[in-house]
């Protein structure tokens, strides 16, 4: 079981991808961090990939909870939003500051303020274009939609998914069905209707990512199963036999071995392919639109590798010289950049003779996760495991580039100040 709010060790990736199903990132987009491996699974990536190529309307949504620091550990989500944006996607954010008050005790007060200060100015700092951000509290259809959504599950399945117990309190439990509408809810009438949704996440999001997928089938009339024949069952208790209709002339018009099942609920359909699934489930939903107000595509997601902290395990909050915060100045992230571990060897002549470990080194994971000139990044890393570079040389690089960086994001951080009314709309 993966605890989405406390776990702090890395993860067994491939364990975990091989325990809960997440497929491996065999999509090539465009982007170092798809390139370099750094985002190491999905769930229906096909989607976006469908929606891409065949210019069609699709969401990216992310979150960001209010109760620290943005640092480059969690930066990675944002670059993704920033990249697929770039691509056309239509960006949602949710400031999380409903599930920040019932885990974590922050009142919205702090919470907005947090959110604007920490996150909110340095997305567009970054380059985020103007999008839709909004706060819970605010947001009466996220929170009408957690309430439709609550009839959909129940506490088995919150026990198995999070291990909640009878001391939980009822807010904490109604947390991850916020976060399963703030996802669904991009895909409402008012919001544009069923589309593709990307969620990039990390893996101890992936309970979060389970569910919302799971309720956005529940909440569907067509569902499709495939198994060398394709099978569009109809749920609910009314009539089926109108949907049966509709799911049977629509694929009649590309297949000619297609039979209904008025009793059973379903439309059989043989000669159908794999690489149809994706079309035939977004013309489905659709068609389906225009009966069902809870018509939502699964979202997909991506799921990120975590930054290693400058002190060792993963750059988290609770360390403070673990991490660089966004909003750091450059001499203390110069400092603590000086201070941090290394992969080096424990001589000079060690690391000649023997070479680095770049693999096990905070150091070059700035190197890896912040710079986007793939072949110097490259260069970086074969110089350290073939023992021609010096730690010392890196971090003095790496804290010259990052002081840099920080001091220019700081200058925008205050022109970004100045647009906040293009994302915030209340």
């Amino acid at each position: 079981m993966i605890n989405p709010w406390s776990s702090s060790d890395f993860f067994d990736y491939e364990r975990l991808k091989k325990e809960f199903g997440i497929e491996e990132m065999n999509y090539n987009f465009d982007n170092f961090l798809f390139r370099r491996h750094l985002i190491l699974g999905q769930r229906s990536i096909d989607y976006i990939d469908y929606a891409l190529k065949n210019s069609l309307k699709f969401n990216v949504m992310t979150g960001l909870m209010p109760s620290g620091e943005m640092h480059l550990g969690n930066k990675s989500a944002i670059d993704q939003v920033i990249f697929f944006q770039k691509l056309g996607g239509r960006v949602s954010i949710a400031v999380a500051d409903l599930e920040s008050y019932s885990t974590r005790g922050i009142s919205l007060e702090k919470a907005r303020n947090v959110a604007i200060e920490k996150y909110i100015l340095n997305y567009i700092a970054m380059g985020l274009e103007p999008c839709e951000i909004y706060f819970q509290s605010k947001n009466s259809d996220v929170q009408f939609l957690a309430y439709m959504l609550g009839n959909r599950t129940n506490m088995n399945e919150l026990r198995s998914l999070y291990g909640f117990t009878d001391t939980h309190d009822l807010l904490h439990i109604n947390s991850p069905l916020i976060q399963a509408a703030d996802v669904l809810h991009t895909q409402m009438k008012k919001y544009g209707g069923p589309a593709p949704t990307v969620v990039p996440v990390g893996f101890d999001q992936d309970p979060h990512i389970r569910l919302m997928r799971d309720l956005s089938k529940r909440m569907r009339i067509f569902n499709i199963q495939y198994d060398r024949d394709l099978i569009v069952s109809v749920r609910g208790k009314d009539d089926p036999k109108e949907f049966i209709d509709l799911a049977y002339d629509y694929l009649s018009k590309t297949y000619t071995n297609v039979k209904k099942d008025y009793e059973y609920r379903v439309v059989r359909c043989e000669g159908v392919s794999e690489g149809d699934l994706v079309k035939i489930d977004l013309d489905l939903a659709n068609i389906e639109s225009k009966y069902n107000d809870f018509t939502f595509v699964p979202p997909s997601a991506t799921y990120q590798k975590l930054m290693k902290g400058l002190k060792g395990g993963k750059m988290s909050s609770s360390v403070p010289d673990s991490l660089i915060s966004l909003n750091d100045d450059p001499k203390e992230a110069k400092r603590k950049i000086m201070s941090g571990m290394t992969g080096g060897r424990d001589t000079e002549e060690e690391q000649r003779r023997l070479g680095g470990e770049p693999e096990k080194c905070p150091i070059f994971d700035l190197y890896n996760y912040e710079i986007e000139d793939d072949k110097y990044v490259k260069e970086v890393y074969e110089d350290c495991k073939n023992g021609r570079r010096m730690c010392g040389f890196c971090k003095r690089e790496i804290a010259e580039k990052m002081a840099g960086w920080l001091s220019e994001l700081s200058k925008k951080r205050e022109e970004a100040r100045e647009k906040l009314s293009l994302y915030i709309h209340e």
